[in-house]
């Protein structure tokens, strides 16, 4: 074979085998190299378009809007939950006409938190067992009720029960044809986050191809119990794939987790955000109830907040912050 031959073939062959390489690179990116993720749970039942006694008893007025959120924010989470009955389309109304473009200018998205039982419910044709066609088209709906109304970035799958092998089955069937709208493996820019208070479990193992981040709900916890934490997951996710959680106190609390006590240097809050695990640095953080940042256990009323500790601990991270 003559030398011009054999350096076209050579060509050839390095090219087919760059196309054949796996796509492993996530809808925000988590690159060795780019700046920690923050993200917030934004309670949507405390919003200033809300009423008041929308999931409370409590006297004080809704104070807070998403256009308070610190414009550093990656990605926002619609969480949602009111009491049947509520007028609430004074705020999805506000969410898609103010909330999600001025957010979307500012370059933070925003997911939907659903819990891991609206993945249970596929209704399978004639009471079979559920096919192919039936998570198509029942992911398509959770698309259409959850997402697209809004504009949303994507899906943040709230798993903190113990499922049998039959839910596991159908909610790795939901996962599967989400993945192709949504997360790692979509390349539409969508995101599929999952996010749970569990070590890895079985559906996390089967679904976790699909899925951008892994979001730890590490309330209340050590260091040492997230590094075993990370342990269990290790085998399924990169570093930067993993994000660990606090929570600040809510109203009515019970709870207690103690995340956030002064001195911050000392706090446990510092702690996660100083925190990587020994394979990587990790995919960045989040914060639970971002519109109770500051307050102390205990501290029933509602008010403004500054956002002080979000904005320390993403300067602890490396974010930049103004």
């Amino acid at each position: 074979m003559k030398k011009k031959q054999k350096m076209l073939v050579a060509l050839m062959i390095g090219c087919i085998s760059f196309l054949l390489l796996p796509t492993t690179s996530l809808a925000a990116g988590t690159q060795e190299n780019q700046e920690p993720i923050m993200m917030a749970y934004y309670r949507t039942w405390r919003d200033v378009t809300m009423p008041s006694d929308a999931n409370s008893n409590l006297p004080d007025k809704n104070v807070t809007s998403m256009l308070d959120l610190p414009k550093e924010l990656d990605i926002v989470s619609v969480f949602h939950y009111v009491k049947p009955g509520t007028d609430q389309q004074k705020y999805w109304d506000t969410l898609k006409n103010t909330y999600v473009p001025e957010l979307h200018a500012r370059g933070t998205k925003l997911v939907r938190t659903i819990d891991i039982s609206e993945l249970l419910k596929v209704p399978a044709q004639n009471g079979k067992k559920q096919t192919t066609a039936d998570y198509e088209k029942y992911a398509e709906e959770l698309l259409a009720t959850y997402v697209t109304p809004w504009n949303l970035d994507g899906l943040d799958v709230d798993m903190e029960t113990n499922l049998t092998a039959e839910q596991i089955e159908v909610a790795t069937g939901v996962f599967k044809a989400l993945s192709t709208k949504l997360g790692a493996q979509s390349a539409t820019g969508k995101l599929l986050i999952y996010d749970t208070n569990q070590t890895n479990h079985a559906l996390f193992k089967k679904v976790a191809p699909y899925c951008d981040y892994l979001f730890l709900q590490a309330y209340g916890g050590s260091i040492a119990r997230l590094d075993r934490t990370w342990e269990s997951y290790k085998e399924s996710i990169t570093p930067q794939q993993f994000l660990p959680g606090i929570s600040f106190p809510e109203e009515q609390d019970h709870n207690k987790w103690d995340d956030t006590i002064e001195p911050y240097e000392t706090s446990r809050a510092y702690s996660y955000a100083m925190w990587s695990p020994k394979d990587g640095a990790k995919g960045g953080m989040f914060v639970y109830g971002v519109d109770r940042d500051g307050k102390k256990f205990g501290d029933d009323t509602i008010s403004k907040t500054d956002f002080s500790w979000t904005k320390r601990l993403m300067k602890s991270m490396g974010k930049t912050v103004e």
